[in-house]
Order: structure tokens, then sequence, then C-alpha cells
């Protein structure tokens, strides 16, 4: 990148971290091909490779305000990426780790669209329990479990302070699992498997 780009990038990243959509705009179309032929290499799937583009992306934008202080935008994004790997990977891993759970603890066999069948049902009773959370207590488990925020950005955040915050991810948690436990048949040792995927 010539001086003159690398200026323009600091201005765009500016105008970003003011919450300027066209500068976060133009940047996404500079790089979204990198990252996501980055993210392929790896991952070997292009509809994995779209989900974690489109992650990066929403970080960026929900992290815009800290956008001013990156030397190399490039470096960082890239670094981004790679972590977003790691976690899709790890996602990943749970989720076949949870199918076969559900499988195993069947008594009559399942073939693989079933068992996709029962893990997205499962997953949207986690989404109607998440629901059923008081106000505050859904705000913070989803910028947690959802936005991956860490417990100091959410106090930041909600002006609250980071115990509160961790008081709130223990009780909605609790009672998730005692919601979710009511709504499947799943064992209450698996759902601590599916709160990490969340």
């Amino acid at each position: 990148m010539n001086s003159k780009e690398a200026i323009d990038e600091r201005y765009l990243l500016g105008q970003l971290a003011d919450g300027d959509l066209a500068a976060f705009r133009l940047l996404y179309d500079n790089y979204h091909n990198k990252v996501f032929f980055y993210i392929l290499r790896f991952t070997g799937s292009r509809q994995l490779a779209e989900d974690i583009l489109q992650e990066v992306f929403i970080k960026v934008w929900v992290g815009r305000d800290k956008m001013k202080d990156i030397r190399s935008f490039d470096a960082w994004l890239f670094t981004l990426a790679k972590y977003k790997i790691i976690n899709g990977f790890k996602r990943l891993s749970l989720e076949h780790t949870v199918i076969a759970e559900i499988a195993g603890n069947m008594e009559e066999p399942v073939d693989a669209t079933t068992q996709v069948v029962d893990y997205n049902e499962i997953k949207r009773a986690l989404q109607t329990a998440i629901e059923q959370l008081p106000p505050q207590q859904k705000i913070v488990y989803r910028l947690r479990r959802e936005q991956r925020l860490k417990n100091d950005e959410i106090a930041s955040k909600l002006n609250i302070s980071p115990l509160t915050v961790k008081k709130h991810i223990a009780q909605a948690s609790q009672a998730i699992r005692i919601l979710l436990a009511k709504q499947t048949s799943i064992p209450v040792s698996l759902l601590v498997i599916f709160l990490k995927i969340f």
C-alpha cells in the first residue's frame, strides 16, 4: 500500500470510528474478497467462509469506535479472521459432539436428517428460553453469547459493573437450563454444551 492509500485508509478508519456507514462500505468493498478467500483456504467451505466473513465485518462495525487506534487495518483484519476461523471450527466441533450425544441417547437409530431436525428444534427452544428472560438479563446474555463481548465491554456498554454483568450471565444461564429442561427431552448434561455453542 502506498503512502496516499495509507492516508486514505487512516481517514476512512477515522470516519468509521465516527459511525460513517459510507466509510465502512468502502473498507468492506476493498477487503471482503481478500478476507473471504483467506477464510475459504482454511475452511474449504464457501458457506462457512461466508458466515465467518459476515462475523468479521459485524465485529468491525460493532467495534468501530476503536478503529482510529489501529495502525494496520489489513493485519488487524486478517488476525480477526484467523480467530473467527478457529472459533468457527470450535463451534462446528461442539455441534457435532451435541448431535452425536443426542443420537447416542436415543433408543432407536436415526438418520442424519432427523438428527439435524432435532438439533434445530432444540436451537429454537433455546431462543424461546432466551426470550423469556427478564429484559436486562436478556440484553446481557445476548451481548455475551451472540456478540461475544467480554464482561467489561458489556459493563461499559450498559453502564453497569462487571460484577453485575457476571451475576446476570449466571442467572440467565441457570434460568435457560431450567426452561430447556422443561421444554425438551435433552439430558441436563448436554445443556451446558448448548450454552457454549450459542
